[in-house]
């Protein structure tokens, strides 16, 4: 995890890492739109936060992927974006040592990319896992940020 604002995450000169960190299952349902590069999708997530702070977390996004006809480079499999609602088991102490307080049921939203991984129906994939209060749409001003890599198989 980070202890970096959204706004900053992705500027690896100013990305802070710190000693959290997770680890997670996802189920994961997705149906075609009528263009088959795009799909509709829903997730269940269950993770189980550790580092300087031990909590559980369940996520519940739904998500748009698309998988381009023809990547470049050719490893990539698709781009999505999934927002939800993610809640804790207690107070995550990262968010509230970052912002002075927090709470247990944020919004969240997810940027993935997805590589594949041999012939069949595997990947790969690289996430931002953001916790946030929407800018003022939950009581508390708080949030964070991790990055998470992942393995899937389609089934």
């Amino acid at each position: 995890m980070t202890i970096n604002g959204i706004d900053e995450v992705f500027v690896p000169t100013k990305t802070e890492f710190t000693d959290a960190y997770f680890g997670g299952l996802i189920l994961g349902y997705e149906v075609p739109l009528s263009d088959p590069r795009w799909a509709l999708g829903a997730e269940v997530q269950l993770n189980h936060h550790f580092g300087q702070d031990t909590y559980q977390e369940l996520v519940l996004p739904v998500t748009i992927r698309y998988s381009p006809a023809r990547p470049w480079p050719a490893v990539i499999d698709s781009f999505a974006f999934g927002i939800g609602i993610s809640h804790t088991s207690e107070t995550p102490l990262l968010e509230v040592v970052r912002r002075g307080e927090s709470q247990r049921t944020l919004v969240y939203f997810s940027l993935e990319t997805a590589f594949s991984v041999g012939d069949g129906d595997d990947d790969i994939f690289v996430r931002l896992h953001h916790r946030s209060d929407a800018y003022g749409l939950m009581a508390t001003d708080s949030g964070s940020n991790a990055f998470a890599i992942g393995w899937r198989r389609g089934f």
